[in-house]
């Protein structure tokens, strides 16, 4: 073989290696990392998929302030190609596709509303594509066989939102007689099917009745509830329907008749009713700005750096779902630094090969179900009256939390 051929073949051998290392994607835009962030910016996901966007856009942001991603020996920053999902299943998968097959995107954080997150998952699974899925996700498509090798659920299932709200009525609350309010499609049915599983466990009392997602007008069921007389009733809305309910329930004095159970508050819903609304209401947090009041100092420290740098950003303190699209684009970035690939596989791996995370509701670990167990399952909050607030964003008091094994799903249900 001549000398010239001998070098041509180790640089092309080099070049496959490379290839191989770092993924088509890499070698077609060495220049660039494009992360694709697609939300409920319209539609009936609206009051949230623009503050889930924010904490994933400050995410790429910092990234990019410290030079980028490390990949190869190079600093490489990070682009963001933002899409709406108008809380339509269809305009999603629409939209995935276009993600990956023209703006060539070599992950995506999204989904606000839990249908849209199992689509995509099914999208992931024929076309693998990293996707951290930045909303509570439906029971089943954490199951064996049904969760795409490379979906991580950042924000886990709506089982563990009923289930622990429903241990801390019974255990701590002390209460017997519960009516459960769902939006009729699955982020209510799963947490339904959480709050009965601890009810059952500890003997309460439930009843259940259900809406659907566009209801405007919620008269009639919290007339229901309030012939009821029910100790607690728990609601488990969602988007616009979380505002409405809130609202009405308020303007109908439901508190009048019985203890109200918010089941997942955000920043976003508690600023969206009046006061007086909140005021007395219990409810679940993923996270909240202020954890004044909790026994952890460290947390409380650690959260309020976070809140002073998203403040200098945007003003406002983060809403919980902000917090969590930032933990989870974090953790997109971590798995590619990680693989030092830009393959899905790889990425996917990279991240299960060392699970545990850092976020401001304390460690993280992933399962293997690719939920992740947190050090802080959840915080539960009471809201705060006007003559107790001091500010706008000062809504609610961290009253506990949640920090039992139980509050994910059990592994042998999803078939692990």
């Amino acid at each position: 073989m001549k000398a010239t051929s001998r070098v041509l073949l180790i640089c092309f051998a080099a070049l496959s290696l490379t290839l191989v290392a770092f993924g088509a994607g890499a070698a077609e835009t060495p220049d660039k990392i494009k992360i694709g962030l697609m939300f409920g910016l319209t539609g009936p996901a609206s009051p949230i998929g623009p503050v889930q966007l924010k904490g994933a856009q400050m995410a790429i942001a910092e990234i990019n302030a410290a030079g980028g991603v490390k990949l190869g020996g190079k600093m490489i920053p990070v682009v963001a190609v933002v899409k709406d999902d108008e809380t339509k299943g269809d305009v999603a998968v629409r939209r995935f596709k276009e993600l990956r097959n023209e703006d060539k995107v070599v992950g995506l954080v999204g989904s606000t509303f839990a249908g849209i997150s199992k689509a995509l998952n099914n999208q992931a699974r024929n076309q693998p594509l990293p996707y951290i899925s930045a909303c509570v996700a439906p029971m089943d498509m954490f199951e064996k066989g049904k969760l795409a090798p490379t979906t991580f659920g950042i924000h886990g299932t709506a089982y563990s939102i009923g289930y622990s709200g429903a241990a801390y009525i019974a255990t701590k609350l002390k209460l017997k007689k519960v009516y459960f309010l769902a939006p009729a499609y699955s982020f209510g049915r799963d947490q339904f099917q959480g709050a009965k599983a601890a009810f059952d466990k500890y003997g309460v009392e439930v009843m259940y009745d259900e809406a659907p997602v566009k209801t405007a007008d919620y008269t009639p069921y919290i007339q229901k509830i309030a012939e009821a007389k029910p100790d607690i009733c728990m609601m488990a809305q969602w988007g616009t329907g979380a505002i409405t309910v809130l609202k009405q329930a308020h303007e109908l004095g439901l508190k009048k008749h019985t203890k109200i159970w918010f089941n997942w508050m955000t920043n976003v819903f508690g600023s969206g009713v009046p006061a007086e609304a909140l005021e007395g209401v219990y409810s679940l947090m993923s996270w909240y700005w202020n954890l004044e009041g909790l026994d952890d100092p460290t947390l409380i420290q650690e959260g309020m750096a976070f809140v002073g740098e998203y403040m200098k950003v945007y003003g406002d303190p983060p809403d919980p779902y902000a917090g969590i699209a930032y933990v989870g684009t974090m953790e997109l970035i971590r798995g590619i630094e990680a693989a030092q690939s830009l393959e899905p596989m790889a990425i996917a791996k990279a991240i299960m090969a060392k699970p545990t995370f850092p976020s401001m509701k304390g460690p993280g670990t992933w399962r293997i179900d690719h939920q992740p167990a947190f050090k802080y399952g959840a915080f539960v909050v009471k809201g705060k009256g006007p003559a107790e607030r001091k500010g706008k964003w000062d809504l609610v008091k961290v009253i506990g939390a949640y920090t039992g094994d139980d509050y994910l799903p059990p592994l042998k249900t999803e078939g692990y």
